[in-house]
């Protein structure tokens, strides 16, 4: 259906251009209209409808190098990427993935939860890692965030830093306990 269609188009507009140019007198049999030709869309596979639904997908191989990245500069550091987006899932229960961004995720244990300068310093470093996975060499059309899980023994405390914003606030020169303030104020 889609290809008649496109042929339909073609010829209307060829025609369409030929009368034009008759109407204009610049159609003689001495100078006949040029033939062009007019590049058709080949659809490659049947679309099928779908229902979007939220998802998340896992990224093994930038969680694998984001890993060897951040134990270089903090071996007692934990971290994976996950890509977040749509599936497309069909009637038939097929589904397509499409990522929206790459979120990142890093577990630290630190002695104190409450040393701000000390986990402000941490965020830092681990953005500063961060930095080396730009999109497009992560999935997703906007940037995303890393989720900081800060550990000592049973307690945690988990921080959440939009990439855009820790970057932000680095470029104005926050470090240590002015980071971490800045981050956690609304």
């Amino acid at each position: 259906m889609k290809k008649r269609i496109i042929g339909l188009v073609t010829l209307l507009t060829a025609a369409g251009a030929s009368l034009f140019a008759l109407t204009q007198g610049k159609l003689t049999a001495d100078n006949p209209a040029a033939v062009t030709e007019t590049p058709t869309a080949t659809v490659s596979a049947e679309y099928k409808p779908c229902a979007y639904m939220w998802a998340y997908q896992s990224l093994p191989e930038i969680s694998e190098e984001l890993q060897a990245a951040l134990r270089a500069v903090l071996p007692e550091a934990e971290a994976r990427a996950s890509a977040y987006g749509e599936d497309c899932v069909a009637a038939d229960g097929s589904s397509t993935f499409g990522a929206m961004e790459t979120d990142f995720y890093v577990n630290i244990p630190v002695q104190d939860l409450t040393d701000n300068e000390r986990l402000g310093n941490l965020v830092e470093q681990v953005l500063s890692v961060v930095d080396g996975f730009p999109r497009p060499r992560v999935p997703g059309g906007t940037d995303g965030f890393v989720e900081f899980t800060f550990r000592n023994g049973d307690q945690q405390r988990i921080l959440r830093v939009p990439i855009p914003r820790g970057m932000e606030l680095r470029q104005q020169g926050l470090r240590g306990a002015e980071l971490i303030q800045a981050l956690e104020t609304p």
